[in-house]
């Protein structure tokens, strides 16, 4: 049996709600109350399988019921009862953990028992497979390890599971919300923030609906996974939990930041900083609020690849310099500092063939933007064709 709370503060709704759920034969109420403040410590105190909560309602309504209750009792379901009209549910039908209707009909309540209770099974097999990595002798968390998780960032989006399996996203909006949240490391982003760069058309009240559905998928998908506090929310405020708080780009964030740090890095120690760069940040998304941050982290990586190129340059490395002109280029193929960084690597390799073609390859890629090379990388070519 499923035991249930309905919150709303029409008494009628009330009372109509648990008369319809009393007819199903699968459903208990265990309480009820008018309010959102109200209902939060009865949740708390009854932990019933599932809230039925009015979005609509005084002093907290049932969007900010359900951000609370998603951060303090993670395990309640929640199904919204509103009273929007039938085209604007449409929008975000695929999208709701769930939503009932007003005025309620059977048949569609049904369908969110039946949801429920297919959630209600899921979360008990993730609370088995948790008590039993985590609980009893050391030959029972032998048998049953917590998988390590793998956020990446770089190149494809996806939260890799062991050495396997991945995050199943349920919906685009949930991976983007993850994205924003581990790009955004270190931060606590305000709800109306994560709307306004998440929902940026849509109503605010319906904003924030969607926002509570993303926020609870990735709960309950990691969850599963053995991560209790995947998404933290205080004082409107959002963050991941310290179990998903590193990533790919993060380490790359943190090795950049040492690097800029320090007054001289040794071309060794630049090269495995450019190693974590496995990608372009987001490559197979279109978020636009990560724009800047894309454009910022590409820059850098042109930066000190160059930097990197000069070091090899000084250390007669030229080997090192040729590939590492030819990695730039594959970011950023009209780079004409990067083509004259790969001609004097041919040069010093004593390669002058491989000049006049790197110079013919730069005139061409350059020919696509209706420009030619600059009076620099002329002269650079004639130096190192008419020397040596």
């Amino acid at each position: 049996m499923i035991r249930a709370y309905l919150a709303d503060d029409e008494e009628h709704a009330l009372n109509l709600l648990e008369l319809l759920l009393g007819r199903t034969g699968e459903v208990e109420v265990v309480g009820r109350c008018g309010n959102g403040l109200d209902a939060f410590g009865e949740i708390g105190r009854l932990q019933p399988d599932v809230a039925f909560l009015d979005i609509e309602m005084p002093g907290m309504n049932g969007v900010e019921l359900a951000e609370k209750l998603g951060s303090h009792y993670p395990d309640v379901q929640i199904v919204f009862v509103t009273a929007y009209d039938r085209y604007a549910i449409s929008a975000f039908e695929r999208d709701a953990v769930d939503y009932l209707l007003k005025p309620l009909e059977m048949e569609r309540l049904l369908r969110t028992v039946q949801r429920v209770k297919r959630e209600v099974v899921r979360l008990q097999a993730a609370l088995s497979w948790i008590e039993a990595s985590e609980g009893g002798d050391a030959r029972e968390k032998e048998r049953a390890p917590k998988p390590q998780l793998y956020v990446q960032l770089l190149g494809e989006t996806q939260v890799l599971i062991g050495d396997r399996d991945r995050l199943k996203w349920r919906t685009a909006k949930e991976k983007e919300l993850f994205a924003y949240l581990v790009v955004h490391h270190g931060q606590r982003i305000h709800r109306d923030v994560l709307l306004d760069e998440l929902w940026p058309e849509e109503n605010y009240q319906k904003a924030k609906v969607y926002l509570h559905t993303c926020v609870s998928y990735l709960r309950k998908d990691l969850r599963q996974w053995g991560v209790e506090s995947a998404v933290i929310y205080e004082d409107e405020k959002y963050c991941l939990g310290p179990d998903l708080s590193g990533s790919d780009y993060q380490s790359l964030r943190y090795a950049l930041h040492a690097a800029r740090a320090a007054e001289e890095l040794p071309s060794a120690e630049l090269a495995k900083v450019l190693a974590l760069y496995t990608g372009p940040l987001l490559r197979d998304e279109d978020y636009h609020w990560a724009e800047r941050e894309v454009r910022q982290l590409e820059t850098t990586m042109e930066t000190l690849r160059l930097q990197l190129g000069h070091l090899y340059e000084q250390e007669g490395a030229y080997a090192q310099m040729t590939e590492t002109a030819r990695e730039l280029l594959a970011q950023s193929p009209y780079n004409e500092e990067a083509y004259r960084l790969l001609m004097r690597g041919y040069a010093g390799s004593g390669k002058r063939d491989e000049v006049f073609r790197a110079y013919e390859e730069m005139t061409e890629r350059l020919r696509e933007l209706s420009v030619s090379p600059s009076e620099v990388s002329r002269r650079l070519y004639r130096e190192l064709t008419e020397t040596g």
